[in-house]
């Protein structure tokens, strides 16, 4: 074992440079902190802001009548698809609806960043959260985790789906534009 006084004698005799003891080297060093701590806070203040962008309001027809025609040409082409390319048209149908719709950033989202986004906002109600956030997680356990489906829960879905669309359609509709 080693004795501690030793220790201690050996730390007592280590030279301390000359330098050390000058105070401009002190001043220096404080100045040097100063500066570059205005100099990092300067920095942190030009830096730019990410700023959110609201996805853009979409031209031509509102996004329920577009979903449910997409819907529509889903189910008619449903049985020579397979089960992860509905999974995948279905929910792509639904993500840009929900975008068009409700002005949420959905589309490159995954699908528990959406569901807590879309607690705060005031059109979509606890309900079709719910039943949305079953579809999703629905559509990504076939996509991710190689979940699979029947045609029959496939058309259910899609049923499902189609009528999420319905329920969620504005009360009052802007004049449509006749050709």
């Amino acid at each position: 074992m080693t004795n501690s006084a030793t220790i201690i004698e050996d730390l007592t005799l280590v030279p301390v440079p000359a330098w050390w003891e000058n105070p401009w080297v002190w001043v220096g060093a404080l100045v040097a902190l100063v500066v570059a701590g205005y100099l990092f806070r300067r920095w942190l203040k030009s830096r730019p802001v990410p700023v959110i962008v609201a996805p853009p309001v979409p031209t031509g027809p509102p996004p329920h009548l577009e979903a449910l025609r997409r819907l529509t040409e889903l189910r008619a082409k449903q049985e020579k698809l397979t089960t992860y390319d509905v999974a995948l048209e279905c929910s792509d149908i639904l993500r840009a609806y929900i975008e068009g719709r409700f002005a949420l950033p959905i589309r490159y989202q995954t699908t528990r960043e959406f569901l807590g986004a879309a607690q705060a906002h005031p059109e979509l109600g606890a309900e079709p959260r719910r039943e949305l956030g079953e579809f999703l997680e629905f559509f990504d356990g076939i996509k991710f985790a190689a979940g699979s489906a029947d045609s029959r829960e496939m058309r259910e879905t899609i049923d499902g789906a189609e009528r999420f669309v319905r329920r969620c359609i504005p009360a009052v509709q802007p004049q449509e534009v006749t050709k």
